[in-house]
């Protein structure tokens, strides 16, 4: 059975799981109908609520499902693992898991998972970077965070 859950934030963040794991998030300007059955999903939606309130939520406890290709999976696999409020370049990603910058930037525009893949904490040497669901959700999102780089940013 597929769960779906919706939290309002500056538009509506959609969130669909599958047995117990995060198969997709998106933003939208509707939310959906939601669909709540497990505890897990549950605590989703508190802990999504929270970090749009600006508490710092570790979001790596919740299981995902990527149908995605193995150099991808990597790429989203390092990503995982970048705190709350720091920020990494494409270029140092591209570094450790010796590959292009440009490669790892088309490995995250296929994250089906972004905010528990936080894709946003990724950003060019020279600015933001993209974000496939707009960069001023990117940038929002940084903001919410306290991300300090994000000054030189904008």
């Amino acid at each position: 059975m597929i769960e779906s859950l919706s939290v309002d934030w500056k538009v509506f963040v959609n969130v669909y799981m599958e047995n117990g794991k995060v198969i997709k998030v998106e933003f939208s300007k509707y939310p959906v109908e939601e669909v709540v059955l497990s505890e897990t999903a549950e605590n989703l939606k508190k802990d999504l609520e929270r970090y749009f309130r600006g508490i710092k939520v570790d979001f790596r406890k919740y299981d995902v499902h990527l149908s995605v290709s193995p150099f991808v999976k990597s790429v989203l696999d390092f990503v995982r693992t970048i705190p709350y409020g720091k920020v990494v370049t494409y270029g140092q990603i591209a570094k450790i898991l010796n590959t292009s910058p440009r490669a790892v930037g088309m490995a995250l525009r296929l994250n089906p998972i972004p905010i528990i893949i936080p894709c946003h904490r990724v950003v060019s040497k020279n600015g933001l970077g993209g974000f496939s669901a707009g960069v001023w959700i990117k940038r929002e999102l940084l903001r919410l965070e306290g991300t300090t780089f994000l000054s030189q940013l904008l």
